[in-house]
């Protein structure tokens, strides 16, 4: 009996000693404690192996514990190192597309320029050159097909107004209203519009027009990517990001003068949902070198007026 009794309490000792025996059993166990000294010496040793074993594993979770937070210590680093980088990049591009505006609106307040752009789209050379005096705008655009054929359309045009608030007047540059003639000349033909009322938009070309306020510039800067390079050997930036963000999602902007120098091809939307695309553009600028003589009209003679 006493040794059937010695084999159950020398199984229950463990439990007993992580306290996971109940009152009733404890009982028992201490009883027995009392009266056999062999299950006693038993019962001390597994409490002293227990002991070790329970600093080797408290040792453990103290070693594991330091190495934890050393490495969240150095998570967080990485993180914070993360962090200001994101900051410091995002402000060195707020502060070079802020300077750049600055620069541009120098050029883009001009009433006296010259602009020429150059694209090639769907195999077709375009060549458009604007001549802008006061309230006067020219246009002479060259187009270049791929089987040879040349146009070149000239406008002469005088502002006489605004275009009236519709979905595209809220673009900008915005449209204004100008009384143009419109002289057309082909391999084979000349023909001429008169007194034609349009709206157009040809102001300066600002590489960031689509930047009203500082939400706008921040979002524009985090979207962006902007590095110093050259262009037909000109110090300028490359700016490319989102089109959603940026007015051309890809572009060089000059250095000096924050106009754009050169675009490259991007789709766009209009407000009623319909995608367009607008080709990859370069651009030259001349300001203060357009004359009246500039806009001298060509004989009307020699051309056949047709109808708007």
């Amino acid at each position: 009996m006493k040794e059937r009794d010695c084999k159950i309490i020398q199984d229950l000792l463990p439990n007993y000693i992580e306290k996971l025996t109940n009152e009733e059993t404890n009982k028992f166990i201490e009883e027995h404690l009392k009266t056999c000294e062999e299950c006693k010496k038993i019962y001390n040793n597994m409490k002293k192996d227990l002991n070790v074993d329970n600093k080797i594993k408290e040792k453990k979770k103290v070693k594991f514990l330091k190495k934890y937070r050393n490495k969240l210590r150095i998570l967080e680093i990485i993180i914070l190192i993360i962090v200001v980088a994101f900051v410091v990049n995002t402000g060195r591009k707020m502060y070079i597309i802020t300077d750049l505006n600055n620069k541009a609106q120098e050029y883009v307040n001009s009433t006296n320029y010259h602009r020429t752009s150059y694209s090639l789209d769907n195999g077709n050379y375009n060549k458009l050159e604007v001549f802008s005096l006061g309230d006067k705008k020219k246009l002479i655009l060259t187009t270049m097909t791929e089987d040879g054929e040349k146009e070149v359309v000239t406008t002469y045009g005088t502002k006489i107004g605004t275009v009236p608030d519709t979905p595209y007047a809220k673009t900008y540059p915005p449209l204004e209203k100008y009384k143009q003639n419109i002289y057309k000349v082909t391999d084979t033909e000349k023909t001429a519009m008169l007194d034609v009322e349009v709206g157009m938009s040809v102001d300066n070309q600002e590489a960031f027009w689509g930047i009203e306020n500082t939400k706008d510039l921040i979002m524009t800067a985090i979207t962006s990517s902007i590095n110093k390079t050259t262009f037909n050997g000109n110090e300028c930036y490359y700016v490319s990001g989102t089109p959603a963000i940026l007015p051309n999602a890809s572009m060089y902007v000059n250095k000096d003068t924050g106009l754009l120098i050169s675009t490259m091809a991007s789709e766009y939307e209009n407000p009623d949902g319909e995608r367009g695309r607008i080709a990859g553009t370069e651009y030259e600028y001349e300001f203060g070198t357009v004359t009246e003589e500039d806009f001298i009209e060509p004989d009307i003679s020699e051309y056949t007026i047709v109808e708007q």
